[in-house]
């Protein structure tokens, strides 16, 4: 049922995962590579999916939140999403700027956007929310509404 593996140290800096035939890569630094371990499946895939009762488990051989940005770590998740059958609240013109996190929390009557940067720079972002077809923009300075559409 559940594959063969091997726990070992990581000791490299550089891996990829193939997500839906396409090449993902990642990188460990070096105080990673002191502490973290990888898993070695025995037919050397970097990610399984595992039927188990009425769900799926999906095993990663790589610790991706660990690995430097966060580009492989959602890479991973909109691959597992995916694969389960989850839509996304809303679609991205383009990609999220490094340091970006959108988070939508999808409410009865509501959806509630949270959008987080780590960056040092303003960043744009176009995104179009799936669920009510509304869109605003909103300046940073003054937090005032300047454009807005359905609604």
């Amino acid at each position: 049922m559940y594959p063969t593996l091997v726990l070992e140290p990581l000791t490299f800096r550089d891996a990829t995962m193939k997500l839906d035939g396409r090449a993902v890569g990642l990188s460990f630094g070096q105080q990673q590579q002191f502490w973290l371990e990888t898993l070695r499946f025995k037919d050397g895939a970097a990610v399984k999916e595992i039927a188990h009762g009425k769900g799926r488990i999906f095993w990663a051989a790589y610790p991706v939140e660990l690995a430097e940005g966060s580009t492989v770590a959602t890479e991973l998740y909109s691959y597992v999403l995916g694969r389960v059958g989850v839509k996304s609240a809303y679609t991205l013109n383009g990609a999220v700027p490094a340091g970006v996190l959108i988070y939508a929390t999808v409410l009865r009557d509501a959806v509630m956007y949270v959008m987080v940067s780590d960056a040092a720079e303003d960043a744009d972002i176009d995104l179009r929310d799936e669920k009510s077809a509304a869109v605003a923009l909103i300046r940073l300075r003054g937090k005032n509404i300047i454009a807005k559409y359905g609604f």
